[in-house]
């Protein structure tokens, strides 16, 4: 059954990731914690090793529809990078249940605001 779940979830987030731009990890974290009973650190982490292949395939797909910008990535991905690692030693830190707590509170605020923006758009173009 565990199987079945793990496919799922990276058919999952790799088609909103590949379709929206989103980071599968918004799907597989909440899925391998909630579905797979992994906890928060082991999902975070696994997400993290998933979606370097799932960005470099989708920035393949990009760079293929020259839909990427070279200079902007060159002056994100460094910055990107350092505070990736500077973000990863402090989820280390942190405990299971507290880092859980606060990547649902992060999907909460995030969800919130596109939905608020997405709602005024609509009123807005009425």
């Amino acid at each position: 059954m565990d199987f079945v779940i793990t496919l799922g979830l990276g058919l999952f987030a790799g088609t909103l990731a590949g379709l929206l731009g989103i980071g599968g990890g918004i799907v597989m974290v909440p899925g391998m914690v909630l579905m797979l009973g992994l906890d928060q650190h082991t999902a975070q982490g696994i997400s993290l090793g998933a979606m370097t292949v799932l960005s470099l395939s989708g920035c393949y797909v990009q760079i293929k529809q020259k839909n990427l910008k070279i200079p902007i990535v060159i002056w994100i991905a460094p910055v990107a990078v350092v505070f990736g690692l500077l973000g990863a030693y402090v989820a280390g830190k942190i405990e299971s249940y507290t880092l859980g707590r606060l990547f649902g509170a992060f999907l909460l605020i995030n969800g919130s605001q596109m939905l608020f923006r997405t709602v005024r758009k609509m009123r807005t173009s009425v």
